[in-house]
């Protein structure tokens, strides 16, 4: 009596096994779907990687929060250079850098000055604020500029910079300075600007906050 060559099950002669029957895949073709479906699982598990850096970028305050947040961090730890980057584009950072290079006062004496500003600043804070004195930001709203706004932008730019705008920003923000004797916010409106081929800037654009005046008389 012929047996089943997969499962070994006794057969009349010229039957074929349950098992047989049911199989319609091949043994060429099996290998395939398990490829498959191995590809199928990759391509998710990428697009769940995908997704998950989109919303931490976004918790962690990017693209036209990011400079928002680097200004009021510079402020806080006294680094000029983050200032600088958060306002001015790359481009002109190092236009500046070459034409200091060399110089009595070169770009690292520029940078010293400004942070001995902004620690007498903190001091200055700490004398009304108390100790341990942070200014900290929350986004409330934001508006894409349009019209006569985003043209004053783009011209602000141009002149100063010689840089371009792809669109721009009108960012409600509440400010809060504290410190261990007092604190205090205040809501207001900032402007911030996509340069083209760089990254996201804080306008001095009507800026309420005057946080960006500092940087007016290097320009």
């Amino acid at each position: 009596m012929p047996f089943c060559p997969k499962c070994g099950k006794p057969l009349p002669d010229g039957a074929l096994c349950d098992c047989q029957d049911t199989n319609i895949f091949d043994d060429n073709q099996l290998p395939q779907k398990k490829e498959k479906k191995k590809f199928v699982v990759i391509g998710s598990v990428a697009v769940v990687a995908v997704t998950a850096v989109v919303l931490l970028t976004s918790s962690l305050g990017g693209g036209y929060k990011k400079p928002i947040n680097d200004l009021v961090n510079s402020i806080n730890k006294g680094d000029s250079a983050k200032m600088f980057s958060a306002v001015i584009p790359k481009d002109k950072i190092k236009e500046m850098k070459k034409e200091l290079k060399g110089s009595k006062f070169d770009w690292d004496d520029l940078m010293d000055t400004i942070d001995d500003g902004l620690e007498d600043s903190m001091e200055d804070l700490e004398y009304k604020y108390g100790k341990n004195v942070k200014l900290s930001v929350k986004f409330l709203e934001k508006k894409k500029v349009k019209g006569d706004d985003l043209e004053e932008i783009e011209e602000l730019y141009e002149d100063t910079f010689d840089a371009e705008v792809s669109k721009a920003y009108k960012v409600k923000v509440e400010m809060t300075i504290k410190g261990k004797k007092e604190k205090d916010t205040n809501k207001s409106w900032l402007y911030v600007a996509k340069i083209k081929g760089d990254d996201w800037k804080v306008t001095t654009y009507k800026d309420e906050t005057n946080i960006t005046d500092m940087l007016g008389s290097f320009f």
